[in-house]
Parts: C-alpha cells; structure tokens; sequence
C-alpha cells in the first residue's frame, strides 16, 4: 500500500486516483453521487481534485466492500461520528461483524482448498502409477 499522509490537500485527478485504487473512475463517481465520499474539489476546468484523506476514505470503501458489506451499512458507518462514544462502540461492533463473517469465508475457502489438495493429490497418484504400454 502506498504511503500516504493524511490531509485534505487535493492533489489527484480522477485518473491518478484510479490507478492507485484500482477502482474505476465510474465506480468512484458513484461514490461520489451517493454521498459516501464528499467535499471533492474542482480546478478552475471543473476537473475533480482529490487528498489523501479521500483515497483513504475510497480504499475504506473498497475493503469493506470486499468483505460483502451493503452500500447502506458502509454509510451508516461513515455517519457515526468518531468522536462520541456510542458512535464508535457501533462502529467498532460493525468492524468485528465483518471480521467474522470474513473469518468464516476463509474457514470455508480452507475446506475447499484442503479438498481440492486432496484430489490433486489423489489424481496425481493415480496418473504416476498409470503404466502406459502399447
């Protein structure tokens, strides 16, 4: 992950922004419309300008979406203030029902990665004690 220091600067253009999440500038606007990533600056052209807190803000967006979480959940999340008590107790809740649902996919992908050794395994076997004669 690349180092980046927190501030509200605006520094990157969409393009910029894009590579470095790897999210595409549509999905970015997206997020822009619906409210979960806000105050994006505009140069004289019109063309948006984002800071680090902002690409940070979009890589939150983008791990939480990776673990499944719905779009109102992520916002909810956003709304809670990080600086009262109850809005970070929720806040911290939610972070620990991702991390077990997370935790029980990788139980699972285990599983199947177990199983799948095993037939690999099996199937390798079988091919090497295979005599080929004509």
């Amino acid at each position: 992950m690349e180092n980046f220091i927190y501030g509200s600067d605006p520094k990157y253009t969409i393009n910029e922004v894009s590579k470095i999440t790897k999210l595409s500038k549509p999905t970015i606007r997206y997020y822009e419309d619906i409210g979960l990533l806000q105050g994006i600056a505009r140069d004289k052209n019109n063309i948006r300008l984002f800071s680090d807190d902002q690409i940070m803000r979009l890589r939150m967006i983008q791990c939480m979406r990776s673990t499944g979480m719905g779009i109102d959940l992520i916002r909810h999340y956003i709304d809670l203030s990080n600086e009262d008590k109850m809005g970070l107790k929720e806040r911290y809740s939610i972070v620990l029902e991702q991390e077990e649902i997370l935790l029980a996919k990788k139980e699972e992908i285990e599983r199947q990665l177990a199983f799948i050794e095993h037939k690999k395994h099996t199937l390798k076997e079988k091919h090497n004690n295979k005599k080929i004669t004509h």
